[in-house]
């Protein structure tokens, strides 16, 4: 029967580690979370490890120890004392499911393209218009009928909601 045991890898080499155990023919497993971030002003969507530097590997009772420590990007093997971390199974095959869960929801979208919406603050207040794009994380672009002219604005999307 095989176990599942935990490894701790060199920093930010999660991936590194997998590619090179998988290379020689073991399983592992390091989750992943999606997360909203700030980059260049942007707010963008990245994956980074749940519990960085920390992988979980299935392989045999007996594990080979020197070839699972000499691997690219694997720092050791975490122990309590002389013995190996081991991670029950229904764990991890927990932790499995719930990644499958989060990689197929889709992204979340506050409007849709078309969609009619009602200003609620700002200059504009009271006015309708109809939602084109996002624009990052917080603000949308939307097109306002003002003064016989349509014109494209950058508005935040607490000012701005589904018209009725």
């Amino acid at each position: 029967m095989d176990n599942w045991y935990l490894i701790y890898s060199k920093p930010r080499q999660e991936q590194r580690a997998q590619q090179h155990l998988a290379n020689q023919g073991f399983e592992s497993f390091a989750p992943f979370i999606r997360s909203k971030k700030l980059r260049a002003g942007k707010a963008v969507i990245v994956s980074e490890p749940l519990f960085p530097r920390y992988i979980f590997l299935k392989c045999p009772n007996t594990p080979n120890l020197s070839c699972i420590r000499s691997t690219r990007g694997v720092g050791g093997l975490v122990r309590f004392g002389d013995t190996l971390a081991t991670v029950p199974n229904q764990l991890v095959q927990s932790l499995l499911l719930q990644q499958l869960e989060l990689q197929q929801q889709p992204e979340q979208q506050p409007f849709k393209t078309g969609e009619q919406l009602a200003i609620l603050a700002g200059p504009f207040a009271s006015l309708n218009a109809v939602f084109q794009q996002p624009d990052g994380e917080t603000r949308s672009i939307i097109l306002l009928s003002f003064l016989g002219q349509q014109l494209k604005i950058t508005i935040d999307n607490k000012h701005i909601e589904k018209s009725a």
